[in-house]
């Protein structure tokens, strides 16, 4: 610093804190900058293109183990920064739906159709939907599905 900000950081609490600091370190001198956000180890896109090849990509926290679809920089649950990408099962179990037979544009030809959870076999619990789901009885609780790769918005599952 030169004279005038020494001058002036000897009249502020703040900046007398600052001058006793130095300047601030840059990231490639080892300092993590709070403003810059952690890339996850997976980006949507990547996501996205391996559901096209019909895989299942998604995050894994080794320190308590969470498994989770969506994006993560962070654990949610442990607060861990050290995530890994997995590759979870293609197939599942129905945990809850509802049927859809007002859909929008992308689906009109599909409906009606159910919304689902799924519970995966070796994963966590995901959404998607299944075709031709028009009652109750034609989707029971508890029905096996696989994830098939679709040209439609979404994750969508057939009945096995």
């Amino acid at each position: 610093m030169d004279k005038q900000e020494q001058a002036i950081a000897a009249t502020e609490p703040g900046l007398q804190a600052l001058a006793k600091q130095g300047p601030p370190q840059t990231p490639e001198a080892g300092a993590k900058d709070p403003h810059l956000a952690a890339r996850p180890v997976l980006s949507l896109k990547e996501q996205k293109d391996a559901l096209k090849d019909s895989k299942l990509w998604g995050f894994h926290c080794p320190s308590c183990k969470l498994d989770r679809i969506s994006p993560m920089a962070s654990c949610p649950k442990c607060g861990s920064t050290r995530i890994e990408k997995r590759q979870f099962s293609t197939t599942g179990k129905v945990v809850s739906y509802t049927i859809q037979s007002v859909a929008a544009e992308q689906f009109l030809n599909e409906t009606p159709f159910a919304f689902a959870l799924i519970q995966l076999d070796d994963g966590p619990r995901v959404s998607g939907w299944i075709p031709w789901i028009a009652k109750a009885k034609d989707l029971p609780m508890g029905q096996k599905v696989e994830f098939v790769s679709s040209y439609k918005p979404g994750m969508q599952f057939e009945k096995r």
